[in-house]
């Protein structure tokens, strides 16, 4: 979940976005004139994707407190937040919220050692927000009758886009096999990746996971007993048919390519498929048209289910919004504002309409259903996924954050070139997966 330019720093700087300096990754609390001020750092900032809403909806709330509190964003590259903020909590200095993180970190650290606030008391005293939250979900961050974090009540599923402009599929990917997808794609290449945490090919990975016999029920089972063996049938194959996906119908610039590059072969006619959210569909409007090139033109896109019916994600389960022990009183008041606020009805239907997704448990309002209607892309791509659909954790979800981040993305220039086998490739991350202490 990558990208956006550098458009958003200056929006952010022009409604009054304070950033705090990038290396200083530490809150200050300050109170003046009465005002509450907290300093977080935050990987929606930049060139991630999450920025194009996440840093007006944080301008939305100042405004809306102005004069009681108010929220300065740190910002930070997404593929160092988790790391980040262990090595905060290692010195202390964990910022007022925090945004999920390195899950045995959390299971192994945080939760046993009660470094976090208990929101149970908070949120039953908030019944109406209460009710927006997904049971399944609220369970999960349920530890010891103390609740960890607020899950965030959207669920978005991960598709694909494609333009039709360069191959039109023979009928919707839900009837296709990856298989299918491949005969017919000619020339036509995938939008792929190998750096930062080779997001988009970790999508179609996983979407080759999902179709193997077992392969959800593998991956549902293993969010918290992280997978560490990957030498079986269902690993294997998927490599498989990645290894032919990555050296047949790759984009040229795969290699060494990070999110924005992947993005950019979309963009500028050089992929005609690319795996990724929701969140995606603000790049296809004609305010970032900057963005596109050769001809591209983003009222062409269209928005599918990933082959063979499946969406990567979408289950509600994980952790999200929690309160470090060492947060202040007043500190725990602003924070425990914003997330009231930033899961409103208003402001859910605000992310829906720029981001896409559903809330499960809370009925969407005429005026959002309106508005969706009229984003002929989003309501698409939302409505692709049905009752048949496949829903899959990631590869990301299932296995130790040093694998999908670092040791999944290094191996696969090996796989792409056919120097690492596909039992070789899934042997290599076995073994390094095992010297991880969990």
């Amino acid at each position: 979940m990558k990208k956006i330019s550098f458009i958003i720093i200056s929006f952010a700087l022009t409604c009054g976005m304070v950033f705090a300096a990038g290396n200083q990754s530490q809150q200050s609390t300050v109170t003046t004139d009465g005002v509450i001020q907290v300093s977080i750092p935050s990987y929606k900032t930049g060139q991630n994707v999450g920025a194009l809403f996440f840093l007006p909806q944080v301008e939305r709330f100042n405004a809306k407190y102005a004069g009681k509190y108010k929220l300065v964003i740190e910002e930070i590259v997404q593929d160092m937040y988790a790391e980040k903020m262990q090595q905060l909590s290692q010195q202390n200095k964990l910022p007022a919220l925090v945004e999920g993180g390195n899950q045995a970190w959390i299971e192994q650290y945080i939760i046993p050692g009660n470094r976090f606030v208990d929101l149970m008391p908070w949120l039953d005293s908030k019944p109406d927000l209460k009710k927006r939250l997904i049971p399944a979900a609220l369970d999960y961050n349920t530890k010891n009758g103390k609740l960890f974090s607020i899950p965030y009540p959207v669920v978005r599923p991960v598709g694909l886009f494609y333009n039709p402009k360069l191959y039109q599929p023979s009928r919707s990917f839900a009837d296709m096999t990856w298989d299918q997808v491949i005969a017919e794609l000619g020339d036509n290449k995938i939008a792929f990746m190998t750096s930062e945490n080779a997001w988009t090919t970790m999508l179609v990975f996983s979407s080759l996971i999902a179709v193997q016999p077992g392969g959800p029920e593998l991956m549902a089972t293993n969010i918290t007993k992280k997978i560490t063996d990957y030498n079986n049938p269902i690993f294997i194959n998927a490599a498989r048919q990645l290894q032919t996906l990555l050296s047949q119908h790759a984009s040229a610039n795969t290699l060494g390519a990070a999110y924005a590059d992947a993005a950019n072969a979309f963009m500028s006619m050089r992929a005609s498929l690319i795996a990724n959210g929701s969140w995606m569909v603000g790049d296809f409007a004609p305010e970032q048209s900057g963005k596109w090139s050769n001809g591209f033109n983003g009222a062409d896109v269209r928005a599918d289910v990933l082959p063979g019916n499946v969406g990567i994600g979408g289950t509600g389960i994980g952790y999200s919004y929690w309160i470090p022990s060492t947060a202040t009183a007043q500190e725990q008041e602003l924070v425990k504002a914003f997330i009231e606020f930033i899961m409103s009805p208003e402001e859910l239907e605000a992310f829906m309409l720029s981001e896409g997704g559903s809330t499960p448990r809370m009925t969407p309002s005429a005026d959002f259903i309106a508005k969706r209607t009229q984003n002929r892309l989003l309501a698409e791509y939302d409505g692709a996924f049905n009752g048949d659909t496949i829903l899959c954790d990631s590869f990301e979800t299932a296995v130790p954050n040093s694998i999908s981040q670092s040791e999944f993305p290094r191996l696969l220039p090996d796989l792409i070139s056919g120097r690492l086998s596909p039992e070789q490739f899934c042997k290599e991350l076995s073994d390094r997966a095992a010297e991880i202490d969990l």
